[in-house]
């Protein structure tokens, strides 16, 4: 395709600043991506102006974090000598090309609305780190059976159907393999079941600790059935997005309790018989590709369980080493015992 020889303008200088300082809107952004695909004179000015706008921010912040800031504003005005000149030109394109590299990922990963997929990375490579993050589970839609009915009635889902105490339950995560659930059953009894990322476990009340070598064992079933469960299987569930789902972006809903400017990406999935939850949206961080929300709707139901929940970020204060060990949740002295049988998934 042949570039267009438009000359830059006022009007692309204020977008490209725009961009450059995070106001840019999802429209502004896909209008800048398009002028730098097509015109090599606005590359060349976005380029000038991320390699500028790098060095004043480092000046900037040298300046307003140095231990003796007169004496650096002073030796700012002193002219360098020669081979001072040559290391300041040698640092300052060092941070001009950093500064072009952030701002070109900037447009890609998040301004661009066809580089969804380019986000989902970014969001799984966030979740491989091993941090820790705590959420608050939602119950949205409870569901109701096939044959309609108040599904907490309904005899053979047992003494607590999964939506009578998923709502209001915590979610515990470090990294991609590690996790711990806390429910309160409505009997008052407290259920506990988590993994170290090897052994699975689960405790209910003050009875004894049951332990597994398969890590999602006891996760199994927490929703309905024997089915695997999004959440706890969260890394999968989003290597899930990448193959089966139609991904697209959404503006989340301005949130004053959230200072991070969140992005949205909702997964639509292709056909039924891919399983797992027919719509799945991320709410996430940009900067830090953390997840603040995220909705899981059209839930397989099977013997019952919700039909959406959400997972809300409660915190991102970090956990104690062992408390993804069953061994951090109860007593020395509880009973433990091994279960042999694993859970298909």
């Amino acid at each position: 395709m042949k570039e267009s020889s438009t000359e830059p303008s006022a009007e692309l200088d204020d977008l490209i600043l725009r961009a450059l300082h995070g106001l840019a809107n999802e429209a502004e952004g896909a209008a800048l991506a398009s002028r730098l695909a097509a015109s090599r004179a606005a590359r060349e000015l976005f380029a000038d102006h991320a390699m500028l706008h790098g060095f004043l921010a480092t000046e900037a912040q040298a300046g307003g974090f140095a231990l003796d800031r007169e004496a650096f504003f002073a030796a700012l005005e002193t002219p360098p000598t020669a081979p001072n000149i040559v290391r300041t030109r040698r640092w300052w394109w060092l941070s001009a090309a950093a500064a072009i590299v952030v701002g070109l990922l900037s447009l890609t990963l998040l301004l661009l609305p066809n580089n969804a997929a380019a986000a989902l990375d970014q969001v799984i490579t966030a979740l491989d780190r091993s941090l820790d993050c705590s959420y608050v589970i939602r119950v949205l839609d409870p569901g109701t059976a096939r044959q309609g009915g108040n599904p907490l009635e309904q005899a053979d889902r047992g003494r607590f159907p999964p939506a009578a105490f998923l709502d209001g339950a915590r979610l515990h995560l470090r990294g991609s393999s590690q996790y711990v659930l806390e429910q309160a059953l409505p009997d008052g009894v407290t259920r506990t079941l988590g993994s170290d990322g090897q052994t699975s476990w689960s405790i209910r009340g003050d009875g004894p600790v049951r332990t597994s070598s398969d890590p999602y064992h006891f996760g199994a079933g927490v929703l309905a059935g024997r089915q695997s469960t999004p959440f706890l299987e969260l890394r999968t569930r989003l290597e899930d997005l990448r193959h089966f789902y139609q991904l697209e972006w959404f503006t989340p809903p301005a949130d004053p309790a959230t200072p991070a400017r969140l992005k949205g990406l909702r997964g639509s999935r292709h056909s039924a018989a891919q399983g797992g939850p027919r719509e799945i949206e991320l709410w996430f961080d940009p900067a830090t590709g953390q997840i603040h929300r995220m909705l899981l709707n059209g839930l397989p139901r099977g013997t019952g369980g919700p039909a959406s929940i959400a997972l809300e970020l409660a915190s991102t204060a970090p956990l104690s080493p062992d408390f993804f060990h069953h061994q951090a949740h109860h007593e020395p002295s509880r009973r433990v015992e091994a279960e042999t049988t694993t859970h298909p998934r």
